[in-house]
């Protein structure tokens, strides 16, 4: 991969036209983004998904060593003495590793739920929201994703449902809502061609007076004083991995970038004299981390730092706004791990992964069914590393019908193979000298699942020093923080985990399964 990103770049990415001046500067070689003056006060939670303190510090070296950046956009907010840095406990009602169902809806409401559940008890009481609160107040409301606009972490902040794979039924909450802005992937849950209840919610929405967009080019030719709401879906399902939508034209031509649907929000959601909240989310980090795919979770982050520099941009204008960066939980035990002697290969190993043009989900999709050098074949034109046989034959395995990798309750995804295959090293003895025989990435994986440890919480902009945001705090208290920060008060009802142990039902192996493909597919 070629060294930053190129003004040129940037216009594939994001569209010519009228978003030409707004261009984040961190890396791009591009103008600063102009954004009007607006008096309301504004808050953006900005979610990396399944984003492991690991997945940061490699991003900010590759943005810094390989893209030629002099920092990235989180590295600077952390270390400018305004900004607030913690840590931040993600622990569900029932289960230390949460998922983003019951993670988004802690954030949400201030109480702690089963997973799968969306600002729900598992008794079926359902929790207000903090969006909810504020819309009755008058604030704009936004959601912002690289998933489904109906995937748990927007979802959790407007629906109200025991299970959160009832996306047509999110797609209808949605609809009663009305938020200002609903931007991302997830068309194929508004579409009467696929919807079960065959109905066209495209229509309703145009009814209920918004501007739905399927195009990039449609969305960047909006008119933002038309007081109209805006709903973009660009993908059936997730949007494209950010790796994929740079290296393929078809799908950076149809579907916008995070940067671009996260400014086009801003400048929306800012006419509002009241002000707004928004939540933007980065949730293909987390998709990538379940597949083991080290180069598509690092791609999916740096394209959130370049989010951040939009969001700092706008709040250099508008400095009533306070930006909250989370992450949900952990995922897969990312890690980059020590390479050669004294560590001597690490830096070398991290920016081998910087040729792949290709995500597993494309290079999966390619290799299926396809004769072992066909695969060796397929791995060498998007990677540049070439595959021995037994590698090819381990790929080959892995993507057949009913493969089950040991051990199975860890290692569910068949593209963790690949994520295998790309971090093998292997060194001989030559003398005094320890000499690299494969010499490819280093970041290992643990599962291909979710994982406890705690998150980093960084608070940029109005009051982020005065909210109690640096140092250990639990996930509920982001509900209490946004609260206090809006001079609200709500206090939702919550359970013990005792009492909601019984209601909550077992959840087969086979269900288990069906919602994870649901989830990253």
């Amino acid at each position: 991969m070629q060294k930053g990103i190129t003004r040129r770049d940037l216009l594939k990415i994001m569209g010519a036209g009228t978003f030409l001046t707004m261009m984040p500067t961190h890396g791009l070689g591009g103008d600063k983004p102009i954004f009007n003056k607006y008096n309301g006060l504004g808050l953006i939670l900005l979610v990396g998904d399944g984003m492991p303190t690991g997945v940061i510090r490699g991003m900010h070296e590759i943005s810094t060593s390989v893209f030629g950046n002099s920092d990235s956009n989180i590295y600077s907010i952390m270390k400018d003495p305004l900004s607030s840095t913690g840590y931040m406990g993600t622990k569900s009602l029932t289960s230390i590793v949460t998922d983003s169902a019951s993670a988004s809806t802690a954030w949400a409401t201030g109480v702690k739920t089963a997973n799968r559940m969306l600002s729900t008890l598992p008794d079926g009481r359902p929790l207000k929201t903090i969006m909810e609160i504020l819309k009755d107040k008058g604030y704009g409301c936004g959601i912002v994703t690289t998933t489904r606009v109906t995937h748990a972490t927007p979802a959790a902040w407007i629906s109200h449902r025991l299970d959160r794979d009832d996306e047509e039924g999110i797609a209808l909450d949605y609809l009663s809502f009305l938020p200002d802005v609903i931007l991302g992937g997830g068309s194929k849950h508004f579409d009467p061609s696929e919807r079960n209840d065959k109905k066209n919610l495209f229509d309703e929405f145009t009814r209920a007076g918004y501007e739905v967009f399927k195009k990039k080019d449609e969305l960047f030719a909006c008119n933002m004083d038309s007081g109209k709401k805006l709903l973009g879906t660009f993908n059936p399902s997730h949007m494209s991995y950010y790796l994929d939508r740079i290296n393929n034209s078809c799908l950076g031509e149809k579907e916008p970038s995070l940067v671009a649907m996260t400014g086009i929000a801003l400048q929306k959601l800012s006419r509002n004299p009241k002000g707004f909240i928004l939540q933007v989310e980065a949730g293909r980090i987390d998709h990538a981390n379940h597949s083991n795919d080290a180069w598509s979770s690092l791609m999916d982050m740096y394209e959130m730092d370049l989010t951040i520099g939009v969001i700092r941009e706008f709040i250099s204008k508008n400095p009533r706004t306070l930006l909250i960066i989370v992450s949900d939980h952990g995922n897969a035990g990312w890690g980059i791990n020590g390479t050669g002697r004294e560590y001597k290969d690490s830096t070398e190993a991290l920016r081998k992964y910087s040729p792949i043009k290709a995500s597993f989900g494309i290079m999966g999709a390619k290799m299926r069914g396809k004769t072992l050098s066909e695969i060796k074949s397929i791995f060498e034109h998007y990677t540049t590393m070439k595959l021995s046989d037994a590698e090819a034959n381990m790929i080959h395995e892995s993507i057949q019908p009913g493969y089950r990798p040991y051990p199975g309750d860890f290692g569910t995804f068949p593209d963790a193979m690949l994520g295998r295959v790309l971090s093998h090293s292997e060194y001989k003895k030559d003398g005094n000298k320890a000499v690299s025989v494969v010499r490819r990435g280093n970041v290992g994986f643990t599962s291909t699942s979710h994982t406890a440890e705690d998150q980093l919480v960084v608070a940029f902009g109005k009051s982020a020093r005065q909210l109690g945001m640096n140092g250990f705090i639990e996930n509920t208290d982001i509900f209490e923080i946004i609260s206090r920060y809006f001079g609200v008060k709500y206090k939702n009802p919550a359970m013990t985990a005792v009492e909601a142990e019984p209601l909550i039902k077992a959840i087969t192996r086979a269900q288990w399964e069906r919602h994870m493909k649901l989830h990253v597919s």
